[in-house]
């Protein structure tokens, strides 16, 4: 009688951290998300109810909603709607703060579609990568190093060697039958 009392407080330690709270934020999220692709016809009057056949939310996480379809046809559905949806969502529940989409295809876990970046943060890191494409070019000046020299002598080294006749018969049978019309 001891283990069964002992089990059943391990139960309800379990069970009291579980906060009802967060069950009503999930039946929000996907109720809106249900609503706001529904409302979507521009191509297709059924292109809302196919969104939401084929995509499910996986993930809500410092304001980025996790989205995963079973297509990237379907992803890039998402993406094109992505403002649209967004918007939507932070319309139908502000309370949660949604700052972007984030795609993910189905049964790939890591592999995010279109983590969304602000213009900001591209510009960013598009300098940072052109700044470490300066760097590289000014070390390679710096080396004396000249990429075409090297290439140019290294094919000026090379010299044909003559193939062995029996290697060479066979190339020429092949390039004629390649260049005629045999049957």
């Amino acid at each position: 009688m001891d283990d069964l009392q002992n089990f059943s407080s391990v139960i309800n330690t379990v069970f009291s951290g579980i906060q009802l709270d967060s069950g009503g934020k999930a039946h929000k999220i996907l109720s809106s998300w249900e609503k706001v692709l529904l409302s979507i016809k521009a191509y297709n009057p059924n292109e809302g109810q196919n969104l939401v056949s084929h995509s499910r939310i996986v993930d809500l996480k410092n304001g980025v909603l996790l989205i995963e379809a079973d297509h990237p046809g379907w992803i890039e559905l998402l993406q094109m709607r992505k403002k649209y949806i967004l918007k939507g969502m932070q319309m139908r529940a502000p309370e949660l703060d949604i700052k972007t989409l984030a795609f993910r295809l189905k049964g790939n876990r890591g592999n995010l579609f279109a983590a969304s970046s602000s213009a900001q943060d591209v510009r960013a890191e598009r300098e940072r990568m052109f700044a470490k494409l300066d760097q590289e070019e000014e070390l390679l000046k710096n080396s004396n190093v000249n990429s075409q020299k090297t290439v140019n002598s290294n094919a000026v080294n090379t010299k044909k060697k003559p193939l062995p006749p029996e290697l060479a018969s066979i190339f020429a049978d092949l390039k004629k039958s390649m260049l005629t019309n045999s049957e």
